[in-house]
This record gives structure tokens, sequence and C-alpha cells, in this order.
């Protein structure tokens, strides 16, 4: 049985992400733990108990037979979501697209989960609907994006859907060395390295996937450009993050912030952890 956190405040992203969680628990038996973040000082206390009792109203009328628990917590919304799903399957909550001043203004609170968690966190932006396109996952170079390469597999197999593999490449600034002469590469070998590690993971799918549709695409541009343009042809996007939370590539200020803020559909970032990997890959 999966288990599901889902910060929940009543706004509009948060309904999202809240429907979002019921098509998933329709799908497949879950336990969805509806957590209402409140300051210590809050004094209405009543309005938070009433969202969430509408939640859970929500994803009974939708998933019947789902599991729902109820959970009113205090302090910093981070600490408190990242802290109560560190058993959880999966972290879901809404956020706002296209307003990155005003998330940076308030400490771009869903990023800085996502950066702390020790789970996948999805973030469903306001008035998402899904149209069942394939979900989109960034290859990264090395072995930084191997988790969520699995997990992007595993969400896809579970809706007998589709994968898009996206990489990115940039021509590299020319290294110098014996102090005057540069070491130029050519654009067609670096290109080829670049395939190279896109094939693997297109080949990693196969073997594991046999059944799998699977879109490939080697895109010379940045990473961020680059999951935006399939961004409008995806029902997920999925990007990697290392153990301590850091995205892949140290990109936490470009990658994750330019997708999050810009993408219409629901981006995920994994967190690079053996044990997860584990998980996702076993039969």
């Amino acid at each position: 049985m999966e288990r599901i956190v889902l910060g929940y405040d009543g706004s509009p992203a948060s309904v999202s992400a809240l429907s979002w969680v019921a098509d998933r628990a329709a799908r497949e038996v879950a336990k969805v733990g509806v957590v209402n973040v409140v300051s210590q000082f809050a004094s209405d206390r009543r309005a938070a108990l009433d969202r969430l009792s509408d939640a859970e109203a929500f994803l009974r009328q939708r998933a019947p037979g789902v599991g729902v628990e109820l959970h009113r917590l205090e302090g910093a919304v981070t600490d408190a979501l990242t802290g109560f799903a560190t058993e959880a399957d999966l972290l879901v909550m809404g956020i706002n697209p296209g307003h990155p001043i005003r998330a940076a203004l308030a400490g771009a609170m869903p990023l800085r989960v996502s950066a702390h968690s020790h789970v996948p966190v999805v973030m469903v932006p306001a008035e998402w609907a899904d149209i069942g396109d394939p979900i989109t996952v960034g290859i990264a170079d090395g072995d930084s994006s191997d988790v969520a390469l699995a997990f992007a597999a595993r969400e896809a197999d579970s809706v007998e859907g589709s994968i898009r593999l996206v990489h990115a490449w940039l021509m590299p600034t020319p290294a110098l060395f014996s102090g005057t002469t540069a070491l130029v590469l050519a654009p067609e070998d670096v290109m080829a390295e670049h395939r190279a590690r896109l094939d693997a993971a297109v080949d990693w799918i196969a073997e594991r996937y046999p059944a799998m549709s699977v879109e490939s695409e080697l895109v010379r541009d940045s990473r961020t450009a680059a999951l935006l343009r399939s961004a409008p042809r995806s029902s997920m996007l999925v990007i990697g993050a290392n153990h301590r939370g850091r995205l892949a590539g140290g990109l936490l200020g470009s990658v994750a912030e330019g997708v999050v803020w810009q993408a219409e559909c629901p981006v995920a970032v994994v967190p690079r952890d053996q044990a997860l990997l584990s998980r996702l890959t076993e039969d």
C-alpha cells in the first residue's frame, strides 16, 4: 500500500494537489495523510480542522476505500512536512506557477521542501488537468538521475503510459593546458558522448519495461529550456536530486526554479538515495 502525505491548506493550488492524489488513490490502494500546518500562534484552529474535513470528504468520494488520516501540525511548513513524511512513499503539495518573485519573497517554500525531503516530492500546479501525455524525465550526466529515471518509469508503468527521456547538453568551455594551448573538443565528439548517456538510459527502460513506449530527445540547450520545451507535452516532469537534497548538478537555483515556476504540469523532485532506488527497481 502506497503511503502518501498531502500538504493541504485549502488554497486553489492545494486543491489541485488534492485532486491529483485522489486520482492516484482511485487507481491503486493508498493511505493518505492529509496535513495542515498552522503557526503555534494561529487563532482560528477550527478553520484548519474544517479544511481537513473537506479534504477527507473529497478523497472518500473520488477514491472509495482509500485510507485517510488527518493531521494538524504546528511550526515551520518545511520542517513539519518533511519531518512528517519521513516514512512516506510520496509527499505532494500544490504550487502557484508563474510567481517566482513572490515565491522568493516567501522563501520559495515548495522548493525548500523538495530540497530537504528524503522522499520524492510532487508539486502540482493550480488548475492542473491530466491529459494523458508521457512522463518526462531529465537525464543528467553520470548517475545523478538514476533514481529519477526509476521513479519516472514506475510512474509510467502504473498507468500503462509512456515515458520521454530528455538529455540536454552544451559545449564545454575549452580547458587550458601547457599554459597557453586550448584543448578544443569537436561538437560531434561531445554530442556522441551525450548520445551514449541517453542511449544507456533508453536501454535501461527497455530491459525492465519491454512493453513501455519510450521517446528520447537529445537537446543542445540548457536543462531548464529542454525540460520546459517538453512540459506542455508531459503529464509530469521528473528531476533528480542528490542525497543531501540539493538538485543534481548543483542547479537548485536554475533548473528547479525555472521548471517549477513555469511548468503547467506536476513536477517531481526525486532524491538520490540508494535505498529508494532499490525499492523502485524491485520486482
